[in-house]
């Protein structure tokens, strides 16, 4: 368990009002038994499954999931993880439907991070609370205004900003690899996978806090929540406006001034 999770996810609750639940993730690289009281999708749903869909599963039902090589059903993810030899994704084979010549659909794989082959054994994804193990990173979903949240929180003690890479697919490299890899928090709109297999919605972002930057976050939501510069939900302030109306209204009142 780690304690510094379980503030995480308090604090994420107190100052976002996230709908679904923040997930840890750890990309296990050693050969450890079966995660005690994950699902493995093969043997325990009785399919293969995308890896955004577990994840999907930890932030909305709230399971466990756990992931080996042969419980992926997707190849991007076995790729961004390391169970399968890159180079024939390099060489831009699936790119086509995104590029239309080559030079740009290479360029296009070489932004994605990974991890190199064989380093990872399983991936294992958790709600935050339930602390079963330290990951290596959360992931937070919201809308646009709660993540405007974590990007203050996150800049908080750095200052230069939170910076966002994406082509538009495969998103998951993100918290996969990227963000453990770069120590750097993280946010990314979803990708076409994520949306059709995961039910990541159309109002989602998603963003990553490796677990170095965890204490960070906790105290940048804090102090932001304290200055009152911005907090969630969004205070509508136009309510306390006076209203405007046409002069025909002000006329049924003889005594209005304006």
């Amino acid at each position: 368990m780690s304690d510094v999770s379980i503030k995480l996810h308090e604090a994420l609750k107190k100052y976002g009002s996230f709908p679904t639940l923040p997930v840890g993730i750890k990309m296990v690289k050693t050969d450890e038994q079966a995660l005690e009281k994950a699902r493995y999708p093969l043997r325990d749903i009785g399919n293969r499954m995308a890896v955004c869909q577990g994840l999907s599963v930890a932030r909305t039902i709230g399971w466990t999931m756990a992931f080996k090589k042969e419980d992926h059903g997707c190849p991007l993810s076995l790729i961004f993880i390391g169970h399968l030899n890159p180079q024939s994704f390099l060489d831009g084979t699936v790119s086509g439907y995104y590029q239309d010549d080559e030079a740009s659909a290479k360029l296009m794989e070489k932004t994605f991070p990974r991890w190199p082959v064989g380093e990872v054994k399983q991936i294992w994804l958790s709600p935050l609370q339930k602390g079963e193990f330290k990951p290596d990173v959360a992931v937070v979903y919201g809308n646009s205004a709660q993540i405007l949240t974590l990007i203050h929180a996150a800049n908080f003690r750095k200052g230069s900003g939170i910076a966002s890479v994406s082509t538009g697919r495969g998103g998951c490299s993100n918290w996969i690899a990227g963000a453990v890899q770069s120590n750097e928090c993280t946010y990314t709109i979803p990708g076409p996978g994520e949306r059709i297999f995961g039910g990541t919605q159309d109002y989602e972002v998603s963003f990553a806090i490796p677990y170095q930057q965890f204490e960070n976050v906790i105290e940048g939501l804090k102090y932001i929540r304290k200055k009152g510069a911005f907090r969630y939900p969004v205070p509508n302030l136009a309510v306390l406006a006076e209203p405007k109306f046409p002069k025909e209204y002000y006329e049924l009142d003889p005594t209005w001034q304006s």
